[in-house]
């Protein structure tokens, strides 16, 4: 495997997580595979689990004119973080995913298919960022990045964590609580501080 192979790995990107301390989110914008309707149905849901568990990358727009992008990438058992735009230049190779009409669009601000919290989340400066890295469970993991989750820290004591299934065991990107992460889960990872 390249660098190259790596190269969005949290650990690969800890000057670009580090450009996000200070920085106040603007908005947060899942773009899901489903409509917000159908992912209920295609995710087996309930509807204000939507924005944190359907299927799709995650955009973090913050005032500073950057835009990160998160997901996942099952075959590096990691979750995987990019610049999107940034000073409002898209830097990303690719097709833009705001400009993907195969994806849709559910924000945090949605009072139907969003929690409370990711509402809070809007306007709230970041703090500090932590990579979660996973032990590998068998051989065929050892060889593998296993960074399976940032939490991202905020003022007045919020955080969440871009997950790689860690609220199901599972390979699915999700955006989560740390509450969510089963005992189980929680007693294989280790916590890589922010530099």
């Amino acid at each position: 495997m390249t660098n190259t192979y790596f190269e969005n790995i949290p650990s690969c990107q800890i000057e670009l997580l580090q450009k996000i301390i200070g920085q106040r989110v603007e908005n947060l914008i899942r773009y899901s595979w489903w409509s917000a309707e159908e992912s209920t149905a295609q995710a087996d849901i309930d509807e204000h689990e939507v924005f944190s568990l359907t299927a799709g990358p995650l955009l973090l727009y913050f005032d500073s004119g950057l835009v990160i992008g998160a997901a996942s990438n099952p075959s590096l058992n990691s979750v995987t973080v990019w610049i999107e735009e940034d000073q409002n230049e898209v830097v990303q190779s690719g097709k833009p995913i705001e400009s993907d009409a195969q994806l849709f669009p559910i924000e945090a601000r949605d009072r139907k298919y969003s929690h409370l919290l990711w509402r809070k989340l809007i306007g709230q400066k970041v703090c500090d960022f932590t990579i979660l890295k996973q032990k590998p469970i068998n051989v065929l993991y050892e060889d593998l990045p296993n960074e399976v989750g940032i939490i991202i820290t905020f003022e007045q004591g919020l955080a969440f964590v871009l997950s790689h299934g860690l609220h199901d065991d599972s390979d699915d990107f999700s955006v989560i609580q740390k509450s969510h992460i089963s005992e189980q889960v929680l007693n294989t990872i280790i916590e890589i501080q922010s530099c």
